[in-house]
Parts: C-alpha cells; sequence; structure tokens
C-alpha cells in the first residue's frame, strides 16, 4: 500500500473521529468546529509530509491541494462558528437566525438550531473535503469542486461586505484563503491542461448550486416546512459526493498518485 493510500485511510480515520466522538453528540454539536481545527492541522501535516516531489509547483500537487483546500475550509468554520475576529462566539448562529426572524417574524427566531448547523457544515463541505482527499491520487473533479465552492463562498463574503459596509464573520480566511488558493489550483490545472475552463466552470457551478441547496433547503426545511428535515440533511451530504460522481462524465486525464500527466 503506498504513502497516499495509507494517509488517505488515516484521514477517514480522523473525520470519523470528529463525526463521533465517544458517542457524545452533544458536545459534538457544540465544538465540531473546534474539532474540524485540530484536524486541519492533522491534514496540513500529511500534506507536506507526502507531497509529491516531482511536482515542481505546489499548486499542481493535487493530493496536496485537496489537503490545502479541506484544511482552509476548516479554519474557515472556526472563523464563522467558533470565534471571529470581533470575538463574537458561535457567530453565524445569532446572524442566520436573526435574518430568519426579520424576515419570518420573531417566533421563528432559533429554527436553525446548531444541530442544524452542524450538519449543514459537516454534511455537505466535509463530506466534499474528505472525498476530495481521498481520490485525489486518481480523481481531480472533486479536487476542482472543492475550489468553487470555495472561490462562491469567498466572493459571497465579500459582496456582503460591499453591501454593508462591515466585516462579517469569515470574511478574513476568505480573503486571505479561499480567494489565493482557489484562484491558484484553477490556474494551474488549467495551464497544464489537466482542466480545461468548462470543466473549471462546472466546479464553479457545483459550488454555487451548494449554496442554493444549502440556503434554499435551509429555508424549506426548517422555516416553510415544505420537507422533512431529514431530506435536507441527506440532499446535502448528497451533493458533496457528486462531485466524485461527476468525474468519469467529464473527460478528465487520470493519473496516478497525484502525478500530472502520468497515465495510470
Amino acid at each position: 500500500m503506498n504513502s497516499n493510500r495509507i494517509s488517505t485511510i488515516s484521514l477517514m480515520c480522523f473525520f470519523l473521529l470528529a463525526w463521533v466522538p465517544m458517542g457524545q453528540q452533544e458536545f459534538l454539536i457544540d465544538h465540531w468546529m473546534k474539532l474540524g481545527a485540530f484536524i486541519a492541522l492533522i491534514i496540513i501535516f500529511f500534506a507536506f509530509k507526502i507531497r509529491d516531489p516531482a511536482s515542481n509547483k505546489w499548486s499542481e500537487d493535487v493530493f496536496l491541494m485537496a489537503c490545502l483546500l479541506t484544511a482552509s475550509y476548516l479554519a474557515h468554520q472556526v472563523e464563522e462558528h467558533w470565534v471571529d475576529l470581533l470575538g463574537r462566539e458561535y457567530p453565524l448562529y445569532d446572524i442566520l437566525n436573526s435574518l430568519i426572524a426579520s424576515i419570518f417574524g420573531e417566533e421563528k427566531y432559533g429554527i436553525l438550531t446548531r444541530s442544524g448547523i452542524f450538519y449543514v457544515n459537516a454534511g455537505m463541505v466535509w463530506t466534499a473535503g474528505f472525498l476530495a482527499i481521498l481520490t485525489s491520487p486518481n480523481r481531480l473533479f472533486p479536487s476542482l469542486a472543492m475550489a468553487g465552492i470555495m472561490l462562491v463562498n469567498a466572493i459571497a463574503h465579500v459582496a456582503n461586505t460591499l453591501a454593508t459596509f462591515s466585516y462579517n464573520s469569515g470574511l478574513f480566511t476568505a480573503i486571505v484563503l479561499f480567494f489565493p488558493l482557489s484562484i491558484a489550483f484553477f490556474v494551474s490545472m488549467y495551464r497544464a491542461r489537466e482542466a480545461s475552463l468548462s470543466v473549471i466552470l462546472w466546479a464553479i457551478a457545483w459550488g454555487f448550486f451548494g449554496h442554493v441547496l444549502l440556503f434554499g433547503g435551509l429555508f424549506a426545511a426548517n422555516v416553510l416546512g415544505l420537507v422533512p428535515i431529514w431530506a435536507y440533511y441527506l440532499a446535502l451530504v448528497l451533493w458533496g459526493g457528486l462531485p466524485t460522481l461527476l468525474e468519469k462524465y467529464l473527460r478528465l486525464p487520470p493519473w496516478s498518485d497525484g502525478q500530472l500527466g502520468s497515465p495510470s
């Protein structure tokens, strides 16, 4: 078993530990983003420990980039859901519930629970990120999709700031991590002719509609009661796994061990 396979199995174990911390569900609901921060450090360690030495640029090493993209999103969730730059704890909980209350009435405040926030973030983003790492020795599109959802998220944060002239939770990591990593990865894959412009646009579209599903499903399930909440969570998990299924339909060249241009 090669080093990439060993590392991805190890990362899978860390993700499982984050999902089920010794059966303490209440602890998980309140502290999942802290566990995510710990996992991000482990991912970065693995990424640079076994990165492909044949890659001239770090942005051309798909396994390394899959790790960095996922770890960056976990860091972003710390700023959004643990504590932001203004010192607010669990900031997005209050922000989103206040938005819901302003639209649908004060009685709707709190309808987005902390458990719901965990399932939303872990359901789609953690699924997509883990699969990007797991499949990166042989598949490119899952990693492109992670870059796509990060770019869309970063644009949303900046647009919110431009509209309100104020800081929003997650803005800092969106600017210093999401923009440079996602753009560098897209440019490297395009220049290396491993991904066409249309494939990159597919990745960004996946990220865009992922946000539509996230917020649209949130209102449909939690606010309007149009769909069961379990169906909404399941849809997020399935959407997170979709890039892996789309790979074979996008005519991307396969390679082995994350080495560009090396046929499997």
